[in-house]
């Protein structure tokens, strides 16, 4: 959730320092994101569902809040 979470929208970025291959595989693997490059170069991007997660999350998150 954290690597869901750090995502800037939908755009190719670098995961979060500290971020294991698996952690990145497990959520390509449910249908969160995708990656590309490898090693040092990896970079991750929402999918469409990925996004949606992410915002249901944020929105419920906040509700708790209030």
């Amino acid at each position: 959730m954290v690597l869901l979470h750090s995502a800037e929208g939908m755009n190719w970025q670098s995961p979060p320092k500290g971020t294991s291959l698996k952690t990145l595989k497990e959520a390509e693997e449910q249908g969160f994101i995708l990656i590309r490059g490898e090693f040092q170069k990896r970079e991750f991007r929402l999918t469409e569902r990925g996004f949606d997660h992410v915002e249901h999350d944020r929105r419920r998150l906040a509700a708790r809040r209030l």
